[in-house]
């Protein structure tokens, strides 16, 4: 320990020897005496190993705060995922909403101005309320000559109209399936419908699709299966 105090002592004294006042003072006693830096070290370094612990806490907190703020963001990114699919369907529902009330309007459209739409095939046009074939259904599934699924395939028919063929002026009915956006089961069903009609009526009964948007290969099928298309602007 005296050897310390002596060490120190000189130290001292030696630095008496080389007054600083600015900055290049510094630098210059530390070039002349490389010795000076271990002890500026341990000053240095005894001060930063003091400031460690706070920092290292001043850390820690920061830390816990971006933690903290990262959990909000992905809570928010929870929520905004939710509300996105929540849209989604809102949209999704409105389409099919849409799509429905422009479908009855187009149906609604066809059935009050049925003799404009049927005029270039039918004379003397007639809507036939489904009411006044309704015993001649109910009887023949009385006598089990259609089954009821049948009976209640005909009924879901959008129109049935009488009228006269402008050429032959033969008196046939029309099978009417109004559809905005034609797809392949509607043929189907309507041919089937249709026969059933005509074997009942014992009168030609001709399928019909009245149709806005009609892919070329529905319309292929339509004629292949003897049914007629009426395309029109809605």
């Amino acid at each position: 320990m005296p050897n310390l105090n002596k060490d120190q002592q000189n130290l001292e004294e030696e630095m008496k020897k080389h007054p600083v006042l600015t900055f290049a003072d510094i630098i210059r006693a530390l070039k002349e005496h490389p010795e000076w830096l271990e002890e500026l070290r341990k000053i240095i370094l005894t001060i930063e190993l003091i400031e460690l612990p706070r920092k290292f806490e001043e850390l820690l907190e920061n830390v816990k705060k971006l933690d903290k703020k990262v959990d909000r963001i992905e809570q928010d990114m929870a929520v905004l995922k939710q509300d996105v699919a929540m849209l989604k369907q809102d949209v999704a529902y409105l389409k099919e909403e849409f799509g429905r009330f422009k479908g009855r309007e187009f149906e609604r459209t066809i059935r009050e101005k049925y003799y404009a739409y049927f005029g270039r095939i039918l004379r003397k046009s007639k809507l036939v309320n489904f009411e006044e074939i309704l015993p001649l259904l109910e009887s023949a599934e009385d006598k089990n000559l259609i089954t009821e699924e049948q009976k209640l395939s005909v009924l879901q028919l959008d129109l049935l109209v009488s009228g006269e063929l402008k050429p032959t002026k033969k008196r046939v009915f029309l099978a009417v399936e109004v559809s905005y956006s034609l797809h392949e089961e509607d043929i189907e069903r309507l041919v089937e419908r249709a026969n059933i009609l005509a074997h009942l009526l014992k009168k030609e009964v001709i399928p019909v699709l009245v149709s806005v948007e009609v892919k070329r290969e529905i319309e292929k099928k339509i004629e292949d299966k003897g049914a007629l298309l009426i395309k029109t602007d809605f």
